[in-house]
């Protein structure tokens, strides 16, 4: 009654060391990808800009890298939201680089609440999107001012 059966342990013993060898045996990817998103923001950005960022340009770095080129010749809130979302949608997205020639706070913001959302991270490179915004810190209930 205490003994296991002869097919189910020598079944158990072959999957127990072909889990140990499958990563010898299976062939896996040959290098990282990884995939960023490059937006210009702003009011105006010639569209040659996108022929310049190409997986290319970086060959010489030790993980594969796929730029994503995205151009937002609107200041308008939601259009940015849109692109940016568009590009959430149809791409594994693993960052997201972002510079704009506004001098707006709201860009930022924006970018801030993209981020916290997706757990993408944004890196801001000029412009209103580079303002460096307050870290929000949580309170406990017992921390509230009293007035």
């Amino acid at each position: 009654m205490g003994r296991a059966p002869a097919p189910a342990l020598l079944l158990s013993l072959v999957l127990g060391c072909s889990a140990a060898f499958s990563d010898i045996l299976l062939p896996g990817p040959e290098e990282p990808v990884v995939n960023v998103a490059v937006v210009f923001g702003g009011t105006s950005y010639p569209l040659h800009i996108r022929s310049r960022l190409s997986p290319q340009s970086f060959l010489d770095m030790p993980l594969e890298i796929h730029p994503i080129t995205v151009i937002v010749n609107d200041t308008n809130p939601s259009s940015l939201l849109t692109h940016i979302c568009s590009v959430l949608a149809s791409h594994k997205i693993h960052g997201i680089v972002f510079e704009d020639n506004v001098g707006t706070e709201a860009v930022a913001q924006i970018l801030d609440f993209v981020s916290s959302q997706t757990q993408v991270p944004v890196i801001s490179i000029s412009g209103g999107s580079a303002v460096v915004l307050t870290p929000k810190v949580r309170l406990s209930p017992g921390l509230f001012p009293r007035g």
